[in-house]
């Protein structure tokens, strides 16, 4: 064999060997479940090449401690970097397009029927500092303003301005652009081609808000219909399985990036890790990674789910689901979810506060507190209910805008429409006795009890009845009330105990009602 074969076959079998120890695959999002705090679960796949180190592309940022693979795939670690790649310009135009393509034939039309045709030559030019930039990587400018072709007669100059279109004689290179970013790449024990591999994490570039309509129809029924806005800020997204979590989870790590990330240096990871700590001492978090990767983490789904949209449960959340979704990044959604009929009545809701509360905020004479119409829906369908926005109607008139609150299937929820301004609400206490009482235990033998009789008297001055829930809040211990109201009482440590009473009564129009109650009070 001679040295020219002999070197021939070394460089195909070193061609094969580097192709089998790196190479790159596409990611591919498969499956998603959204948060309304702005959190996701992404499931993806990429198919991989012959190859023991792949480099996978499309792969969105993951947040800390959250990427998981198929074990099943080979890969035994993942690693984070940055490089500089090529991505394509979409907005461009002729100079991006000329300059794409420097030495290739062209003919250039120009303004006032004028036209150039020869090769295209780089550019070169000096920034203010003295040394050379090439052409379009000025701070300044992201494309030349004037074009250089060398034509038969010579090297003519254009304006970039002056050009109205171009023919190549060739396929043209559309323009690109270089920009550094994070990539990350897979370590296999051993190349697994043809090997689908799976992994999940959790991402914070995508979210989804319930919008909701509600027409109040006649009979005591109105029609709900829901709508999800939905926002891609994370990836381009082709026929994926997504859904929309409805829930109270926790996130420990919402704030944090993925070591992956190499974007994030050093410090600020930890400076993050730092605020994370102390985030947790004093507020609850809206999600966890580990009830997030169940809601798409399903395997026993039967195939007559498969395809159709609807509701479903997972643990303590409630999903809808999306099949065959398709979304480009950067864009928005408003897709309906769900219309359905539900039953509903008539409101009205008052909570006077306690008796120390009332000296500061009124005076004698005055309304002690706002009597608000709401309804009460009750969730008839198969469908949970998210909390957001409502606009209510009635005969095709908005009557209120408001916050719907979330109510899985079967139960209820109150919906707040607007403050009564034909109602007044009175209350007035007077003190019936006080007398000293021997408690054991106490550092005082005896304690002074003051006990005292109280009456909230509500006034209908509109022309309909009005259904009214009233709650009244009390420093003491409530004793006895009328009109069959409730009583709750919170124990105290620390003095008198928190009690509550509600009513629960009919007010016809024009007309008032009054409820009395009794409570006692330990005084200092």
């Amino acid at each position: 064999m001679n040295a020219k074969a002999s070197f021939f076959i070394l460089l195909m079998a070193s061609g094969l060997v580097m192709g089998a120890e790196e190479s790159s695959a596409q990611a591919q999002v498969r499956k998603m479940a959204l948060f309304k705090n702005g959190c996701n679960w992404v499931e993806m796949s990429a198919t991989l090449p012959d190859a023991s180190r792949v480099r996978i592309t499309g792969m969105p940022d993951a947040l800390l401690g959250t990427v998981w693979w198929d074990a099943a795939s080979g890969v035994r670690q993942l690693e984070g970097s940055s490089a500089e790649v090529e991505e394509s310009v979409e907005d461009y135009g002729y100079a991006d397009l000329l300059m794409a393509n420097v030495g290739k034939q062209v003919e250039i039309f120009l303004k006032k029927d004028r036209r150039v045709e020869g090769q295209l030559l780089p550019q070169v030019k000096r920034d203010v500092k003295g040394s050379f930039l090439k052409s379009g990587e000025s701070k300044d400018s992201g494309v030349p303003k004037i074009i250089l072709v060398q034509t038969e007669d010579g090297v003519q100059s254009v304006a970039a301005e002056d050009v109205t279109g171009v023919d190549f004689e060739e396929m043209p290179q559309l323009p690109t652009r270089k920009v550094m970013s994070h990539v990350v790449t897979a370590q296999l024990e051993k190349p697994n081609p043809g090997t689908e591999l799976r992994f999940g994490y959790v991402s914070d570039s995508m979210s989804w808000l319930p919008e909701y309509s509600l027409e109040l129809g006649e009979e005591g029924m109105a029609k709900l219909t829901c709508r999800a806005n939905i926002i891609n800020e994370l990836a381009d997204m082709k026929d994926v399985d997504l859904r929309l979590v409805s829930g109270f989870p926790a996130l420990g790590e919402a704030l944090i990036d993925s070591p992956l990330n190499r974007a994030m240096k050093l410090q600020d990871f930890l400076k993050r890790l730092g605020f994370l700590t102390e985030e947790r001492n004093v507020s609850m978090r809206m999600m966890s990674t580990g009830m997030a990767a169940p809601c798409v983490a399903e395997s026993d789904d039967s195939e007559d789910d498969e395809g159709e949209e609807g509701s479903k449960q997972v643990e303590d959340l409630f999903c809808y689901t999306l099949p065959h979704f398709s979304c480009e990044q950067g864009k928005s959604i408003l897709r309906e979810l769900f219309s359905c009929e539900v039953p509903y009545s008539h409101v009205y809701t008052c909570r006077v506060p306690n008796q120390s509360m009332l000296e500061r905020l009124s005076r004698q004479g005055e309304p002690v507190a706002d009597v608000w119409h709401c309804v009460r829906l009750s969730n008839a369908s198969e469908w949970a209910w998210s909390t957001g926005i409502v606009t209510c109607t009635v005969g095709g008139q908005i009557a209120a805008r408001s916050t719907l609150y979330f109510a899985a299937p079967g139960a209820e929820t109150l919906l707040r429409l607007n403050k009564s301004m034909q109602t007044e609400v009175q209350c007035s206490e007077e003190l019936l006795k006080r007398e000293e009482r021997n408690v054991p235990g106490r550092r005082n033998d005896s304690v002074t009890v003051s006990t005292f009789r109280g009456a909230v008297t509500l006034k209908n001055g509109s022309a309909r009845a009005m259904d009214l829930r009233l709650v009244k809040e009390v420093n003491g211990l409530v004793t006895s009330v009328d009109r069959e109201g409730k009583i709750n009482v919170s124990p105290s440590y620390s003095g008198n105990p928190r009690s509550t009473v509600e009513w629960n009564c009919t007010v016809p129009p024009g007309e008032e009602v009054e409820v009395t109650y009794t409570y006692e009070y330990e005084n200092d």
